[in-house]
């Protein structure tokens, strides 16, 4: 059975088209932050050795920076 960050994952996966067009209509200064947040916590879990929220919010990252980028 899956675990509530696996089934995060998966949704983020499944959804991705979804949640970068949502990402899209915020501003920049809020998409920088969220990289900043994502980034630390990246760090975090790496650290604690926890590979399925690190797995989870590179995932976010990424969709964060498809976002910034497809926006210019």
């Amino acid at each position: 059975m899956k675990n509530n960050t696996e089934k995060k994952l998966d949704d983020a996966l499944n959804n991705a088209e979804q949640y970068i067009e949502q990402l899209k209509a915020m501003d920049d200064k809020k998409l920088s932050k969220y990289l900043d947040l994502f980034q630390q916590q990246m760090e975090m879990a790496y650290k604690q050795k926890n590979h399925a929220a690190y797995e989870l919010l590179c995932e976010y990252e990424r969709q964060v920076i498809i976002a910034r980028d497809s926006k210019y």
